[in-house]
């Protein structure tokens, strides 16, 4: 990356502060993995007991580069006392490593006149609770990440690492993009079941590519391996990435292959098949009641509304051998029952609606083409 001069700097040191920002959460969150952090809420990054902001100037320290972080902190201080404050920053004069604190006098300095809205008790307990902290600048920072998930996930060379940190980057933006303030929670553990379960999703991708569709298919099938009559009694959940155009009778093929492989009448429970991107299943349903498969998607008539209880607990009088439902219910369905076992079969990428729970076991693998699903599941 080269630096641009003049008016174009903005830019630049917003893409700084931007890594600098995301490096410094990924170093505190791995070193406590087990801890849960909420990343871009009241916050730069918060845990039970502390907020934290990260900034990163190019230039010498002073009150003024810190102070439109520091009013920002103050409000939040004065809602909850409870918490303890952090600047984590980064200024060229200041050696890395190295701590400050304010007294009273500097925050008012910093505040001026908006130290109005706040009391002299509030701005005193304030100084006690704030610790400015200095960092190393971007580069080296980023270094010292990469250096850190090399070990953490047992990589033999940067290539991998600087690819791994684009897939957590990815992930944490889509949690801060699809979730609101208080709900964007992660810790080292989870970043960790993340980066296995991309690595695992290039592994099967990189096979299919390398040795070829029937090969793959046959990994694939070796991998669901519950066959025969004592099918072991579990609650058992598919998820099947569709194009919109998928023709109705491949849809019925895959619901088959789901049912005969996975449901035992009398000695198993009915599996749940979703298939992502389908928005209508009218005329597969009506193809699967031809076909005389006992089907159940949480509605009795055209036209009613989901009864999600009665989706996962069904009261109606014929066997169901089957149940189907949309995407947007997994979330739903996952709260309501105990499943064993979650497959995740994904063409372009895994659902982002399946949790990884220490309960169920999330099988997500690649395939070229829904078709292949029951081509696995024979």
């Amino acid at each position: 990356m080269t630096e641009i001069t003049g008016r174009r700097d903005g830019g630049y040191n917003a893409i700084k502060g931007f890594i600098f920002q995301f490096d410094a959460s990924l170093l505190r969150i791995y070193d406590e993995p087990s801890r849960e952090f909420q990343i871009e809420g009241e916050q730069d990054l918060s845990v039970e007991d502390s907020y934290i902001q990260v900034k990163h100037r190019s230039q010498k320290f002073s009150h003024a580069a810190i102070s439109d972080a520091i009013r920002q902190m103050i409000h939040q201080f004065s809602v909850d006392r409870e918490k303890r404050f952090l600047l984590y920053c980064y200024f060229q004069d200041r050696a890395p490593g190295s701590e400050l604190t304010l007294d009273i006098s500097e925050l008012k300095k910093i505040l001026r006149k908006d130290t109005q809205e706040f009391s002299e008790e509030l701005i005193t307990e304030f100084s006690k609770c704030l610790t400015i902290q200095f960092s190393v600048d971007y580069k080296e920072q980023f270094n010292k990440v990469v250096t850190l998930l090399m070990k953490e996930h047992c990589l033999q060379t940067e290539v991998e690492a600087i690819a791994c940190h684009a897939v957590i980057q990815k992930y944490l933006f889509d949690l801060v993009v699809n979730n609101p303030p208080g709900a964007r929670l992660v810790s080292g553990e989870r970043l960790r079941e993340v980066v296995n379960s991309t690595r695992t999703s290039i592994f099967h991708s990189g096979y299919q590519n390398f040795f070829g569709n029937e090969r793959y298919i046959k990994l694939l099938r070796s991998e669901v391996t519950q066959r025969g009559i004592n099918l072991p009694k579990r609650e058992r959940l598919f998820v099947v990435e569709c194009p919109p155009q998928l023709n109705a009778h491949d849809v019925v093929d895959i619901a088959l292959a789901v049912r005969k492989r996975f449901y035992r009448r009398h000695n198993s429970f009915s599996p749940y098949l979703v298939l992502r991107g389908m928005e209508d299943l009218s005329i597969a349903k009506r193809l699967l009641i031809d076909a005389e498969v006992g089907i159940f998607d949480g509605t009795y008539f055209n036209g009613d509304r989901l009864r999600l209880g009665d989706l996962t607990n069904p009261k109606i009088g014929r066997s169901v051998e089957l149940k189907i439902s949309g995407e947007e219910n997994i979330p739903g369905m996952v709260e309501m029952v105990s499943f064993a076992d979650v497959y995740d079969f994904f063409i372009s990428s895994p659902s982002q609606l399946i949790p990884d729970s220490a309960d169920a076991r999330v099988y997500r693998r690649f395939v070229q083409c829904p078709q292949h699903v029951s081509r696995v599941l024979r």
